[in-house]
């Protein structure tokens, strides 16, 4: 969003002035927020479900749950349900199964709950062993590995853990039950694990989540993790206690067998202290009771560390991320849900079908009519989350014109013992100024452009039409008299057209233009359907552009933030759809030829040739350092012309032959070097300038 929105929201909440371009003012009022943690609505009373957060130690705050010592992770404190729905300790129930279809049909997922399986196939396991290695019943025996008749060892068997989340890990624990006897009279607490391997690791490869190992590491068997924890043939003790270092795990990998013995396993325990390295948060949808326009969100984030003696005090450079996103929709519901129907395609129907409907399970396989088949985001009546926000104040990115806004946000830690704390967040809102505002883009030499995104040569100077269609629908809008669009740098206004008229400047409209931006306002406000048709000419110098703008009324007894502008069929003869232009370049060239205006300067003061335009364009960068400099020909830099952060599109910085200290320079020959620098390394390009008098 551009800097002017960033400061009609700013007016907009303080009831101040906004200095416009030319410096004139225009009064907003105050818009309404919608206010989550703090003095505003309870985290819980918000949430459609969150993982590893805590809202009871600081009131109206939400932080990363903190790790208790002494219990194990595996399971919850309190149990609230039977061994077959059994929760860790952030109370999301167990799965039984690796594979996608059958968490599917329990309606668990990856990356929330944790899941047990055993082998390397997607959903091999015996559930009942797996359940009774985390239930806590550590009297009854929950796996046996028995001894051969032959007196030979046995074979190795493996279990993987999936903590869900990764979580501070630096002891893990298994034994056999510690006391009763087997059937044939041997004491269960000697029949432990001679034989063990326990590895770890907290990168989520891809034969790890969903696939099938043997066949994605490209052998059969037992593959150990990143970390070996313990490995032995010769283990005598009956409680197996492992203490790595603390780090954040979500991966463990258990491997029994390859000896004589029998074996016997009660339990495994997992436990840890600190912060967990992902804490998540996914709001309810909320309603604002019709669609509106969205303006900044703002939010309080602080960072915490936390001392081995259990001290906690603030720390602005702990190494922790506030990871925040939206989207907006038109309904309550952002997912969609789908069956199989007779061909095995999905068919979506509604929630409560789905629900409905028999769940597939392990032995049946995919493609049985009626049956559910998935859930997904709803893409048709809500947007796709949002770029991740950088700072406190920025605009809101998600559409405006919707009724429903959701966010979701996630704590991430570098390290076991810092996290952050989140005390609110609030999203500005307003009445919508038109039931709808559309907008698409043209080229004026196109007849019928296609459908999508319009595209242009890079860099080259191209005529381009964009219209404007407003939609008030049944009235009671407090209307718009004024837009505002982001367009190229350099961009040049031709003409508009309002109603298929002609206007003209000065008595129709005003315009200021600058800085990439054209912003027009009216003597009156635009209350009824309005078309509009601007022409103007620019370059594109990025390989992928969207020429964003918004409606907004400078009334200030009007509360309503500006609306942002859509992609949509603004006129029937169009046929873009689009306000997005693309450059045909397979590949970009960062910095451009450099010309100069004259390849000699004569600062003589008689008005000829007595200054040089350097002319170059940027292509396809954004906030990146740019220098032109002026060197003589012993390498010594005589002028800095411009040295500055700066994005993408045409430069012309000039130089009268004067140096740093502003005396003319010595008649010879100099050299003009522009250099921006990428993360790729520098580009650099060079010309010659001859001073004479």
């Amino acid at each position: 969003m551009s800097a002017l929105v960033r400061e009609l929201s700013r007016a907009a909440r303080w009831t101040s002035l906004l200095a416009t371009l030319h410096g004139a003012a225009e009064a907003q009022a105050p818009a309404s927020s919608w206010v989550v943690g703090g003095a505003g609505a309870s985290w819980s009373g918000s949430v459609d479900r969150w993982i590893a957060l805590d809202e009871s130690v600081r009131p109206g705050s939400v932080q990363p749950r903190e790790i208790p010592p002494g219990h194990s992770l595996v399971r919850e404190l309190v149990r609230t349900g039977g061994t077959s729905s059994q929760r860790n300790f952030f109370g999301y129930r167990w799965a039984w199964n690796k594979g996608p279809l059958q968490l599917e049909a329990d309606t668990l997922e990856v990356n929330w709950h944790p899941r047990m399986w055993r082998s390397g196939g997607v959903n091999a396991g015996i559930v009942s062993i797996m359940r009774g290695l985390v239930d806590g019943d550590e009297l009854t025996s929950a796996f046996t590995h028995k001894a051969r008749a032959d007196g030979r060892p046995n074979g190795s068997i493996f279990f993987t853990l999936d903590l869900g989340i990764p979580v501070p890990v630096d002891s893990v624990v298994f034994f056999p039950p510690q006391s009763g006897l087997t059937d044939d009279n041997q004491r269960q607490r000697e029949l432990f694990p001679r034989g063990y391997e326990v590895t770890r690791t907290n990168t989520p490869v891809d034969w790890l989540i969903f696939e099938d190992e043997n066949t994605s590491a490209g052998s059969v068997g037992y593959h150990p993790l990143e970390e070996v924890l313990g490995s032995t043939f010769a283990n005598n003790q009956s409680v197996v206690s492992l203490t790595p270092e603390l780090r954040f795990t979500r991966f463990l990998r258990f491997k029994f067998g390859e000896v004589i013995p029998t074996t016997l396993l009660a339990e495994t325990e997992v436990f840890g202290r600190g912060f967990p390295a992902e804490a998540r948060y996914i709001s309810d949808p909320h309603s604002f009771g019709e669609p509106v326009s969205l303006g900044r969100i703002t939010w309080k984030f602080t960072r915490f560390r936390q001392t081995r003696s259990g001290e906690v005090f603030e720390d602005p450079v702990a190494p922790v991320e506030l990871v925040l996103r939206t989207r907006a929709g038109t309904d309550p519901d952002p997912q969609s849900y789908f069956v199989f129907d007779e061909l095995g395609r999905f068919l979506e129907v509604p929630k409560a079908q789905y629900f409905d409907s028999p769940r597939i399970v392990e032995q049946f396989s995919k493609g049985i009519a009626g049956f559910r088949a998935k859930r997904g985001d709803d893409i048709e009546n809500w947007n796709n989350w949002s770029v991740a926000y950088s700072e406190s104040g920025d605009e809101i990115r998600s559409s405006d014109g919707r009724e429903f806004l959701q966010f979701r946000f996630e704590i991430l830690s570098e390290d076991p013992l810092a996290f952050g704390v989140l005390d609110s967040i609030a999203f500005e809102f307003s009445p919508l100024l038109a039931d709808s505002v559309l907008a698409e883009i043209s080229l004026a030499e196109v007849v019928a452009p296609r459908v999508g995104a319009v595209e242009v040569p890079l860099g080259v100077d191209t005529l381009f039409v964009y219209d404007l269609r407003t939609i008030s629908g049944a009235g009671g809008r407090a209307g718009f008299d004024g837009f505002e669009l982001d367009l190229p740098s350099g961009a040049r206004f031709l003409s508009l057209e309002i109603g298929g008229v002609e206007a003209t400047e000065g008595t129709d409209f005003s315009m200021v233009s600058g800085d990439g931006r054209l912003r027009f306002t009216f003597p009156e406000p635009f209350t009824q359907d309005t078309a509009f048709r601007l022409r103007f000419r620019s370059a594109v110098f990025q390989s992928s552009v969207f020429l964003e703008g918004r409606i907004f009324n400078s009334d200030p007894a009007v509360a309503s933030l500006p609306q942002s502008i859509e992609a949509g069929n603004a006129r029937a003869d169009v046929g873009s759809n689009s306000i997005q232009v693309v450059a045909g370049e397979a590949k970009l060239t960062i910095l451009g030829p450099l010309e100069l205006s004259s390849p000699v300067i004569t600062p003589n003061g008689d008005g000829a040739n007595e200054q040089t335009v350097i002319g170059f364009d940027l292509f396809g960068v954004d906030g990146v350092d740019l220098k032109v400099e002026v060197y003589d020909l012993a390498g010594r830099r005589v002028n800095a012309l411009l040295d500055a952060r700066s994005a993408a599109g045409p430069y012309g910085p000039s130089w009268g032959g004067d140096s740093e200290s502003g005396d003319l320079v010595p008649p010879g020959l100099y050299l003009i070097r522009v250099e921006v620098e990428v993360d790729e390394g520098a580009f650099t390009r060079v010309e010659p300038v001859a001073v004479v008098y």
